[in-house]
């Protein structure tokens, strides 16, 4: 009985470990093409989650999965990333063995669908959705079209290679596109040695790049986010960062994780002047009125704003931050 009570309370833990991580503030609603969504050529098996209530025009990821798998293999992801605010559209190739550079076409096409969702009178996307910037993922040979993919359309501003594998790595060397590479250490599929490390190397140095190679994972550790913390948190940030323009959670993006066999990455977060809410190098009577504006206005600004903003360190914007701006922008006119 006390094994038993054991595993339970094990079971309990972690589930309860997973709640907290797993949930975001948005419910969610799916969509398939029996609900309206278009029937994409290039790709099968549309699913389409969405968050309820999130500001819009909402952020767009498509995933793809890996070679002989269904979407179910990384639909995990989907519900993930929409309760966080993301339109996560998940696609398949047409037949389940085709190689890396379908599953390229596959995500592209997954693209032009949610143009046309955003267009489709009646959709509950309609107008909210945001057409200009996508984040493009995918597992295994998935992960590989991903790479692919964002080389053939520039509306593609940020790249997640789960495990990725592609037949000839020399592909990688056009990477233009921010890409984040997580992996498992003991991949025996796409090991490391082979895949993520050269698709990492070979991606040019002016290209934001990070790898997490998560200690004692496998070839399939990366299909749920659940299945390690930081992974998904990692994927959260790299999104925020390259399509919501939001970098305050740049450093614990860039930050290795105790749980890491390996991590690289050439991402630098900009060092930010408090009290400097424009960003053009000083406080100055600019930002004050700016603050001022905000304030009376009742304005929500970013999260980075309101960090740089918040001058009293009291997580709000008042009166308080009004004179201390101006106490200091005071004090460098009188030291010049």
């Amino acid at each position: 009985m006390a094994i038993i009570a054991k595993i339970i309370l094990f079971i309990v833990l972690l589930l309860s470990h997973s709640n907290l991580f797993s949930n975001g503030p948005y419910s969610t609603e799916t969509m398939t093409e029996q609900d309206g969504l278009r029937n994409g050529p290039n790709y099968s098996e549309a699913l389409l989650y969405y968050p309820l209530e999130a500001p819009s025009p909402l952020p767009v990821v498509v995933l793809i999965p890996g070679f002989t798998n269904s979407i179910s293999a990384i639909q995990d992801w989907a519900p993930f990333l929409a309760s966080y605010g993301y339109a996560t559209f998940l696609v398949n190739v047409n037949s389940f063995f085709e190689p890396p550079s379908s599953r390229a076409e596959a995500l592209l096409d997954g693209i032009v669908t949610i143009r046309v969702e955003n267009e489709r009178l009646g959709s509950p996307l309609y107008g909210n959705l945001n057409i200009e910037e996508f984040t493009v993922g995918g597992y295994s040979m998935g992960g590989g079209g991903a790479q692919i993919a964002a080389q053939e359309d520039s509306s593609i501003k940020a790249v997640i290679a789960l495990a990725p594998w592609l037949d000839n790595p020399s592909i990688t060397v056009n990477n233009n596109t921010s890409i984040l590479f997580i992996s498992g250490e003991d991949d025996n599929i796409a090991p490391n040695d082979y895949h993520s490390n050269v698709f990492y190397n070979n991606t040019p140095d002016a290209t934001d790049k990070l790898l997490y190679e998560i200690s004692g994972g496998f070839h399939s550790t990366v299909t749920n986010p659940y299945n390690d913390e930081q992974m998904g948190l990692k994927a959260l940030f790299w999104i925020e960062k390259y399509i919501l323009n939001d970098f305050s959670n740049c450093d614990s993006l860039i930050t290795q994780p105790p749980n890491a066999s390996d991590f690289f990455t050439n991402v630098e977060c900009p060092a930010f002047i408090i009290g400097d809410i424009t960003q053009d190098g000083s406080a100055n009577v600019l930002d004050l009125v700016l603050l001022v504006s905000w304030i009376i206005n009742g304005v929500n600004p970013s999260e980075i704003e309101i960090e740089i903003a918040d001058i009293v360190n009291d997580g709000t914007l008042d009166i308080f931050d009004i004179t201390m701006l101006a106490e200091i922008i005071s004090s460098d006119i009188s030291n010049f």
